[in-house]
């Protein structure tokens, strides 16, 4: 009867621990899920209207950024990235396993299409002035989407001379490269240039103004663009 009793015991304890695979292989997952950030390489920010292809479907990426790509079957893949006017489009070959794969996609600014000039305006504040620098496309347009890229931004700041137009151009103030910015909230000024005022030799209760010639230098031209009223003082 002893052995009786170990044999059924044993035999219980086989169907247990199959019964215990079974459900386990039935709760875990048999797809993979395929999410991630698609951004800007150089600013970080979501980049919109771009379309992901991976097993012959496809998604439109438009106001947000991030992607979610399910019941992808656990294999490699080719993820094919279609980006909008200004990104470099590409594609990425990886493994995808059951479960959650993360695969973030950054995107490598190429150029601003259509982009026929500039047009520029100053801010001046406690610490220096602020140059926004606004791109214009062949309908001088403003531009809101565009990549942030490599740029150099030089200047001319002069005294204004005169109270009414045409104004002249008086002593020099400053000449040189100042530091770019880039701001993801603005709209149409993501990119600007700061001038402290440490390096501008002027008296703030003169309360004079000048003209600042601005010089933007892309990987696809040169473009330039005249403010002739810079305040050289703030409030």
């Amino acid at each position: 009867m002893k052995k009786v009793f170990i044999y059924i015991s044993a035999i219980v304890v086989v169907v247990v621990v199959l019964i215990v695979a079974f459900v386990m292989t039935l709760a875990s997952p048999r797809y993979g899920i395929v999410k991630g950030k698609i951004y800007d390489e150089l600013s970080g920010d979501a980049v919109r209207g771009v379309r992901l292809v991976l097993d012959e479907r496809s998604t439109v990426i438009y106001q947000i950024s991030r992607y979610e790509l399910t019941k992808i079957p656990p294999a490699e893949h080719t993820l094919q990235v279609s980006s909008p006017a200004g990104w470099i489009s590409f594609s990425k070959t990886f493994k995808v396993r059951a479960g959650e794969n993360e695969v973030d996609i950054p995107l490598k600014g190429d150029k601003i299409p259509d982009l026929t000039g500039i047009i520029c305006f100053t801010e001046s504040e406690k610490e220096g002035i602020t140059v926004e620098i606004r791109y214009v496309d062949s309908e001088r347009i403003g531009m809101t989407e565009f990549p942030r890229l490599p740029i150099k931004i030089n200047v001319t700041l002069r005294e204004r001379v005169g109270r009414e137009e045409p104004y002249e151009k008086g002593e020099k103030l400053f000449e040189g490269e100042v530091k770019d910015l880039w701001d993801s909230g603005e709209y149409l000024a993501k990119n600007k240039g700061f001038l402290p005022w440490d390096e501008v030799a002027v008296k703030f209760e003169d309360r004079k103004y000048a003209i600042l010639d601005v010089k933007v230098t892309l990987e696809q031209g040169d473009f330039e663009d005249t403010i002739g009223d810079v305040k050289l003082f703030f409030e």
